[in-house]
């Protein structure tokens, strides 16, 4: 697995939700989980080439990590619904400013608990790996992380200041 195939794999989460806010149809709904599910399993499939585990480490690790998405999974569905919202209501043009307020507000609320997950987990990421493999475990993550964040720029329209 490359960063390719997983950008691929994200991209087509984004066009799939984007389909999603259009349509109330059982089979986008399925499509859009079937993508996550690909998603998850590219961004695991990286995290195995990249990490360079010993066998003691990777028993170590997983149930961690495991954890560790669990919590980040609930966060990550605000923000798809945040973003479904978002465009939803871009294309209706309802964006009042009490939405736009509401938006921020969400987005900032769904950033910080995205960043008191990735604190929480770390003392138990730290136990499981050496300091250096607990860092770079961080920086793929962040790397990932960047990566649908910059497609996520390209696709969703800014609201208009007027």
């Amino acid at each position: 697995m490359n960063i390719r195939y997983f950008l691929g794999i994200s991209a087509a989460l984004l066009i799939l939700d984007a389909r999603a806010t259009l349509a109330e149809e059982s089979d986008v709904a399925a499509d859009t989980g079937e993508a996550r599910l690909l998603l998850q399993a590219g961004r695991e499939e990286i995290i195995r080439e990249e990490m360079r585990l010993s066998t003691d480490e990777d028993l170590a690790f997983w149930p961690v990590y495991d954890s560790y998405q669990s919590d980040l999974t609930i966060v990550r569905n605000r923000y798809a619904v945040l973003l479904s919202d978002y465009i939803q209501a871009y294309r209706d043009g309802a964006v009042s400013a009490e939405f736009a307020e509401k938006l921020v507000d969400e987005f900032l609320d769904i950033q910080s608990e995205i960043l008191r997950i990735k604190k929480k987990h770390l003392k138990d990421f730290r136990k499981a790996l050496p300091a250096r493999k607990a860092a770079r475990f961080y920086q793929l993550e962040n790397k990932m992380d960047a990566e649908l964040e910059g497609q996520l720029a390209v696709v969703v329209p800014l609201i208009d200041p007027v």
